[in-house]
């Protein structure tokens, strides 16, 4: 059994100028999937698109809205509510107030990833060498 607590996950932290993420489970862990909680900052939009990675989100504290902008349409975010990323599609992250949600990526990240310029993960082996950008 894995059991891990906030203070566990601020060790893998990725802090950014938009954004805070840390890892409760990774690809060591053997899950099959990793599984973050994300702080959207106040004010800040992300362009994403997860090209390597299928991702489920769910909002659990503050408002924002998420914009596809592969198949289109926008969405607001509010406690409770889930989306997932199931075509890897482009989409803007947004939040005025700041947000909360937890994420579940597949396959699992490993840990020091962090968003390249057209705001993707790389697909890295165990050792965190990439395989795929």
């Amino acid at each position: 059994m894995i059991v891990r607590n906030h203070r566990d996950a601020q060790k893998t932290e990725i802090n950014e100028k938009k954004f805070i993420s840390r890892r409760y489970t990774l690809r060591a862990d053997g899950m099959g999937h990793s599984f973050h909680e994300t702080v959207i900052k106040p004010g800040c939009e992300l362009h994403m698109w997860y090209k390597n990675h299928k991702e489920t989100v769910i909002c659990i504290e503050g408002e924002g809205q998420i914009e596809d902008l592969t198949e289109g349409g926008k969405w607001a975010l509010t406690p409770g509510v889930l989306y997932a990323l199931d075509n890897h599609q482009q989409h803007i992250l947004s939040s005025k107030s700041g947000m909360t949600v937890l994420c579940c990526f597949s396959p699992s990240l490993v840990g020091p990833e962090d968003h390249d310029e057209q705001g993707s993960y790389p697909l890295l082996d165990d050792d965190g060498k990439v395989l795929k950008r």
